[in-house]
C-alpha cells in the first residue's frame, strides 16, 4: 500500500491543494518498506489527482482539501483521509495502527466529522 501525506515543516499540509511537497511512505503488512518525497508545487491543482494516480498512490493522508480535489481523488480510487493534522510521524504511526480517528489529530474545527467514523479500525483498501 502507497500512501501520500503532503508536508509542511514536518507536519500535515493544512491544505492539500497549496502543499508544496509529498512525502510518499509504502506499507507491506503493516511495516514502512519505503520513503520518497516528491516536490508537487508545480503541479496545478487540476492536475495533483493525475499526480497521484501516476505515482500509484493508494491513500491520501491529509489536512483540508477541496472538494472537487477531492472528488477528482475519490474518483480515481485513492482513498482520502481528510481533516488530519500532526507531525508526519505521528500520524503514520496512527495510520498503521488505526488511530487516525483520535481527536488530537484533528484539524481544529473539524472534530466529530462523520466521515473519521469509517476510520475507528483503520481505512480499508481502495476498491
Amino acid at each position: 500500500m502507497k500512501v501520500a501525506v503532503p508536508t509542511w515543516n514536518d507536519r500535515i499540509s493544512p491544505v492539500f491543494d497549496t502543499a508544496q511537497r509529498l512525502l510518499l511512505v509504502e506499507f507491506e503488512n503493516g511495516t514502512e518498506v519505503a520513503r520518497a518525497e516528491e516536490a508537487i508545487n508545480q503541479i496545478p491543482i487540476p492536475r495533483r489527482a493525475a499526480a497521484l494516480i501516476e505515482l500509484k498512490v493508494d491513500v491520501l493522508v491529509c489536512g483540508a482539501v477541496s472538494r472537487p480535489l477531492f472528488a477528482m481523488l475519490s474518483g480515481a480510487g485513492i482513498t482520502v483521509v481528510p481533516f488530519v493534522s500532526g507531525g508526519i510521524d505521528e500520524v503514520l504511526d496512527a495510520f498503521i495502527e488505526g488511530r487516525l480517528s483520535d481527536p488530537r489529530l484533528c484539524m481544529p474545527g473539524c472534530r466529530g466529522r462523520g466521515w473519521r467514523r469509517r476510520f475507528r479500525r483503520g481505512p480499508q483498501r481502495p476498491r
